[in-house]
């Protein structure tokens, strides 16, 4: 088998909640930029068509906040679990077969994405008066509806992920 779960507990390192806090908040960073610009287009509310320096100021900013986010998630997780005892035995679990078959962590894809969709449009908003030139109108219903888009990210990709880890059990 070429995956395997840790035998014993320990927690992450902070190398990995960096790296899975930046894969995936630029990941969801994008698909939000694209659920926003949706949005706006099927409400016919507001404006968001940031040009490409836009996106990438912006992100400059978003990026000291994943630092923020990583951080803090990783404190709490270490209060909740301070040996990994609990996440160690959840991979032993999922690689079991005991846990998700196809979703890896459906409430979690539902609430991340959602949340990043809303945490990306609150930094557009947030940027405005430090990009220049940036000109745009998010209502709350085109930031909730950019937010059930982004939904449909989310669980694409924990289909994805969930593809994945059936097919390495196989082999």
């Amino acid at each position: 088998m070429l995956i395997k779960a840790r035998q014993t507990a320990a927690p992450p390192s902070v190398w990995t909640w960096l790296a899975i806090t930046f894969l995936w908040g630029t990941v969801f960073f994008g698909t939000s930029i694209v659920t926003l610009k949706a949005s706006v287009f099927w409400l016919e509310q507001g404006f968001f068509n940031p040009e490409w320096t836009e996106i990438y100021s912006v992100y400059v900013i978003y990026f000291f906040l994943l630092l923020v986010i990583a951080f803090g998630a990783m404190m709490i997780k270490n209060r909740m679990d301070p040996y990994g005892e609990k996440q160690t035995k959840r991979q032993q679990d999922v690689l079991a077969g005991k846990r998700e078959q196809v979703f890896v962590s459906l409430a979690s894809s539902i609430v991340t994405s959602f949340s990043f969709a809303v945490l990306t449009a609150v930094m557009f908003l947030a940027s405005r008066s430090l990009v220049d030139m940036m000109t745009l109108e998010l209502p709350v219903a085109v930031i909730a509806l950019a937010g059930l888009l982004n939904i449909g990210a989310g669980l694409a990709v924990s289909l994805l992920v969930g593809g994945v880890i059936l097919v390495l059990k196989k082999l």
